[in-house]
């Protein structure tokens, strides 16, 4: 399996559709919560702390990620 590094292309966020650059990338995993971190299946997806909070639950955005074939609601 290969596996996909998130250094080797421009992150998009998949809610606003803008590139989440390098450094708040860096920040992320230095530690800093300004990101949101899902996984989906293999994939790693990074995200906007504020399009991941306009969603009222975790559960909602995954459903929009994924166009409604994951649902996570059974944990709530």
């Amino acid at each position: 399996m290969k596996k996909k590094s998130l250094n080797c292309e421009a992150v998009m966020c998949p809610v606003c559709k803008e590139t989440i650059l390098p450094h708040e990338v860096a920040l992320f995993f230095s530690g800093k919560g300004n990101l949101v971190q899902m996984r989906i299946g293999v994939e790693v997806v990074l995200i906007h702390q504020e399009c991941a909070d306009s969603f009222e639950t975790r559960s909602d955005l995954l459903r929009f990620l994924t166009d409604g074939k994951e649902d996570l609601s059974w944990l709530e």
